[in-house]
Protein backbone atom coordinates (compact mmCIF):
# COMPACT_ATOMS: atom_id res chain seq x y z
CA UNK A 1 0.00 0.00 0.00
CA UNK A 2 0.98 3.53 -0.95
CA UNK A 3 2.53 5.79 2.35
CA UNK A 4 0.52 8.96 2.19
CA UNK A 5 2.28 11.90 4.22
CA UNK A 6 1.14 14.91 6.05
CA UNK A 7 2.50 18.41 7.72
CA UNK A 8 0.34 19.97 10.06
CA UNK A 9 1.35 23.48 11.47
CA UNK A 10 0.68 23.03 15.24
CA UNK A 11 2.03 26.74 16.75
CA UNK A 12 3.51 29.75 15.22
CA UNK A 13 5.03 32.16 17.23
CA UNK A 14 5.87 35.71 16.10
CA UNK A 15 6.71 39.48 17.39
CA UNK A 16 3.50 41.69 17.23
CA UNK A 17 5.93 44.30 15.63
CA UNK A 18 9.55 44.19 14.89
CA UNK A 19 11.35 47.47 12.66
CA UNK A 20 8.38 48.49 11.37
CA UNK A 21 6.69 44.91 10.03
CA UNK A 22 3.92 43.56 12.00
CA UNK A 23 2.90 39.80 12.82
CA UNK A 24 7.15 38.89 12.03
CA UNK A 25 6.82 35.14 12.19
CA UNK A 26 9.77 33.67 14.94
CA UNK A 27 9.10 29.79 14.65
CA UNK A 28 6.73 27.39 13.35
CA UNK A 29 6.49 24.36 15.58
CA UNK A 30 4.80 21.29 13.56
CA UNK A 31 4.13 17.51 12.73
CA UNK A 32 5.04 15.52 10.83
CA UNK A 33 3.33 11.98 9.93
CA UNK A 34 3.49 8.66 7.48
CA UNK A 35 0.72 6.29 7.01
CA UNK A 36 0.27 3.04 5.13
CA UNK A 37 -3.16 2.63 6.53
CA UNK A 38 -1.93 -0.52 8.82
CA UNK A 39 1.46 1.26 10.16
CA UNK A 40 1.37 5.15 11.60
CA UNK A 41 4.57 7.48 12.68
CA UNK A 42 4.83 10.63 13.68
CA UNK A 43 7.51 13.23 14.66
CA UNK A 44 7.49 16.83 15.43
CA UNK A 45 9.91 19.83 15.10
CA UNK A 46 10.49 23.37 15.08
CA UNK A 47 11.56 25.48 12.95
CA UNK A 48 13.18 29.55 13.75
CA UNK A 49 12.40 31.93 10.95
CA UNK A 50 15.47 34.23 10.79
CA UNK A 51 14.13 38.05 10.32
CA UNK A 52 14.84 39.65 6.83
CA UNK A 53 13.21 42.88 6.78
CA UNK A 54 13.81 43.51 2.57
CA UNK A 55 12.12 39.67 2.16
CA UNK A 56 9.48 40.16 4.13
CA UNK A 57 6.31 38.43 3.57
CA UNK A 58 3.13 39.87 5.62
CA UNK A 59 0.90 37.54 7.34
CA UNK A 60 -2.42 36.48 6.20
CA UNK A 61 -4.56 33.78 6.81
CA UNK A 62 -5.04 32.55 3.67
CA UNK A 63 -4.36 28.70 2.36
CA UNK A 64 -1.65 30.38 -0.04
CA UNK A 65 0.22 31.89 3.33
CA UNK A 66 -0.22 28.44 4.81
CA UNK A 67 1.53 26.90 2.22
CA UNK A 68 4.06 29.54 2.49
CA UNK A 69 4.44 28.70 6.08
CA UNK A 70 5.04 25.37 5.01
CA UNK A 71 7.53 25.54 2.77
CA UNK A 72 9.59 27.73 5.39
CA UNK A 73 9.95 24.47 7.49
CA UNK A 74 11.50 23.05 5.11
CA UNK A 75 14.50 21.10 4.60
CA UNK A 76 13.94 20.06 8.11
CA UNK A 77 10.02 18.77 7.72
CA UNK A 78 11.59 16.77 4.51
CA UNK A 79 14.15 15.27 6.75
CA UNK A 80 11.33 14.20 9.42
CA UNK A 81 8.66 13.21 6.70
CA UNK A 82 11.81 11.01 5.14
CA UNK A 83 12.51 9.57 8.41
CA UNK A 84 8.56 8.80 9.11
CA UNK A 85 8.12 6.82 6.00
CA UNK A 86 11.53 4.90 6.67
CA UNK A 87 9.68 4.21 10.23
CA UNK A 88 6.59 2.95 8.18
CA UNK A 89 8.44 1.01 5.82
CA UNK A 90 10.33 -0.83 8.83
CA UNK A 91 7.55 -1.42 10.75
CA UNK A 92 5.38 -3.15 7.93
CA UNK A 93 8.17 -5.81 7.29
CA UNK A 94 8.44 -6.94 10.85
CA UNK A 95 8.41 -10.44 11.23
CA UNK A 96 7.04 -10.83 14.70
CA UNK A 97 3.26 -11.44 15.47
CA UNK A 98 1.40 -11.47 18.34
CA UNK A 99 -0.79 -14.73 18.85
CA UNK A 100 -4.34 -14.53 21.01
CA UNK A 101 -6.61 -16.99 21.61
CA UNK A 102 -10.06 -16.26 20.39
CA UNK A 103 -11.98 -19.56 21.47
CA UNK A 104 -13.87 -19.65 24.76
CA UNK A 105 -14.30 -22.94 26.73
Amino acid sequence: MAITTEIKITNIEAKKSLEGKDHVITSISFDVSATDGTYSYSMNGVQYIPFDKDNFIEWADTPEFKAQVIEWTKPYSDQLTEGCINEVTELAKEEDEVLKFTYTE
